[in-house]
């Protein structure tokens, strides 16, 4: 079971236990208790909440990454090799969109850099 602090229990001094508590907390998924946010108000107005959420970043990070291999090494060679000519492919044939989604209306470029050579306007 996890362990949890309450703003009352909130030492003015974070030692490496308790920043594991804290980003433990910070973790969860959906919360399980009101006590983070307002332990995050007590560590911002500390300017201690940004070096609590690095780390957060950090472990969801590893855990991302942990995933993502644990996913990989299940792969047969020969699915390992089809993700890499997907991904491969899908580098090399790219549609030359620019990542424009949140101005749609904007018009499309007439170059392709990669390509040096002109688009056709849709």
């Amino acid at each position: 079971m996890t362990k949890r602090i309450t703003p009352k229990e909130l030492p003015k001094i974070l030692t490496d236990e308790i920043i594991e508590i804290l980003v433990g907390m910070a973790l969860e998924s959906p919360k399980k208790t009101f006590h983070w946010a307002e332990i995050s108000d007590v560590l911002e107005e500390r300017g201690e909440l940004q070096k609590i959420l690095d780390i957060v970043s950090q472990k969801r990070k590893e855990q991302q990454e942990q995933t993502h291999q644990q996913w990989w090494d299940s792969l047969s060679e020969e699915e390992k090799e089809l993700e890499r000519k997907k991904t491969q492919d899908t580098y090399n044939n790219s549609d030359g969109f620019y990542g424009n989604m949140s101005n749609p209306e904007y018009p499309e470029l007439d170059y392709d850099p990669r390509k040096n050579i002109k688009n056709k306007k849709k």
